[in-house]
């Protein structure tokens, strides 16, 4: 119980003294998890990187708890694997970051807008078109965007209509050899926006073998986001709903209707803003929750304790001499510091990265003294200067002879 408590006060202290600073560093990183979760969710990549992310967690541990051959151990393996993955998925890490588009407006992006809804007429053309294309071999797939915003997510996106649906635009969209008819419709705010669309393709390895790309395509964007898809296949000449990674086929277009009509269908009366923020702040909160802790435990290990202190002699050098004037006599080519801040931090620490550096711009011929302080040292973030020696350097400047100035 001891033990327990000497490892929960300080974690407690760090939190009660919560800096502002530390507020927003964790609000960021917490929501640029989220995103980064919501993604890859499902896929090979995420399974991965939690695979990366455990081993990162044991080795701070194994650090924290002073286990040197593991903390060895698991660091050189996590530093190995983070660069595996940043080789191995640049192509999605590549698309994901063409995908953050400044024109999106933040509220489209955190969905603080009610879940879309579709008009009845609209989705009753939609279930009659699906049933009437798969009477007739016609490949389709639908994809509903709700409270997720799926344009991040497409592989290729396809061609901007934003017109409204009608049968005569559907048929037109997949009747082969349109140029689109490939690709997925995506529907959003009950309008057609995009046409010949490239869906991430599920890696789900228990897919029935009849199931081609456009049904693993229609399971990949449910994995990835909370969408809806409808594909039709020309092959079977069925129709099939996709919801949460779950395929379910249905028979009629009364069958389909009442499917989309239950998750798509306006209610009487708008939601209330403050229930939307509510369910901004509940929604997937178990993933929201955890973003949340893994993110201030990670900072807490980083910087929470700030009692270790290491010593270092670091480099003096001195910068934008004057041309006319040179350093008399022996300068202090070094000086001894210590570093204050948490162990994990001081283990990262690279004294070749750091010196000294005194500015001699404003200086002039004759005995100057400079003090140093923490800004002529570039310390990482997290780590503070707590002494150093000596903390002034005297220096004496003199000017050149004439001959040596003209020929420098």
């Amino acid at each position: 119980m001891e033990l327990l408590a000497n490892i929960l006060r300080p974690v407690g202290d760090f939190f009660w003294n919560f800096p502002l600073r530390h507020s927003i560093d964790v609000a960021l990183m917490s929501f640029i998890v989220y995103q980064v979760y919501i993604r890859f969710r499902g896929t090979r990549a995420m399974r991965i990187l939690a695979g990366i992310v455990v081993i990162g967690l044991g080795y701070l541990v194994a650090q924290v708890g002073g286990l040197f051959l593991t903390s060895w151990v698991l660091g050189g393996i996590w530093a190995a694997a983070v660069i595996l993955v940043i080789v191995i998925f640049q192509g999605e890490i590549r698309h994901m970051l063409e995908q953050v588009n400044p024109r999106v407006p933040l509220t489209s992006l955190l969905r603080w807008g009610s879940q879309l809804r579709l008009d009845e007429e609209t989705l009753a053309t939609i279930a009659k078109s699906s049933f009437a294309m798969a009477a007739r071999g016609t490949g389709a797939l639908f994809v509903f965007e709700r409270q997720d915003f799926v344009e991040p997510l497409l592989k290729t996106p396809g061609t901007v209509l934003d017109a409204e649906i009608s049968p005569e635009l559907l048929e037109t969209l997949f009747t082969s050899p349109a140029p689109l008819h490939d690709g997925a419709l995506y529907i959003r705010q009950g309008r057609a926006y995009r046409a010949g669309c490239v869906l991430p393709l599920s890696e789900n390895q228990r897919l029935a073998y009849f199931h081609g790309t456009r049904h693993r395509a229609a399971l990949g964007i449910t994995e990835h986001s909370d969408a809806l898809a409808v594909a039709v296949s020309e092959e079977r000449k069925n129709v099939s709903v996709v919801e949460k990674g779950t395929i379910t086929v249905v028979n009629t277009p009364a069958g389909l209707l009442g499917w989309l009509t239950d998750r798509l269908r306006a209610k009487e009366k708008p939601e209330k803003r403050r229930w939307s923020v509510k369910k901004l702040i509940t929604r997937n909160w178990r993933p929201k929750l955890a973003s949340v802790v893994g993110v201030s435990l990670l900072l807490f290990l980083l910087v929470g304790h700030q009692n270790a202190e290491v010593g270092i002699s670091i480099p003096v050098v001195y910068l934008n001499i004057p041309k006319e004037l040179t350093i008399d006599g022996r300068q202090v080519q070094e000086v001894y510091v210590r570093v204050r801040g948490s162990q994990e931090m001081l283990n990262f620490l690279d004294p070749n990265q750091l010196k000294v550096a005194i500015n001699l711009e404003k200086a002039h011929a004759g005995s100057q003294r400079y003090s140093i302080s923490a800004k002529d040292i570039t310390l990482p973030p997290g780590l503070k200067l707590a002494g150093v020696n000596p903390s002034m350097i005297e220096l004496r400047l003199s000017k050149k002879p004439p001959d040596s100035e003209k020929k420098s």
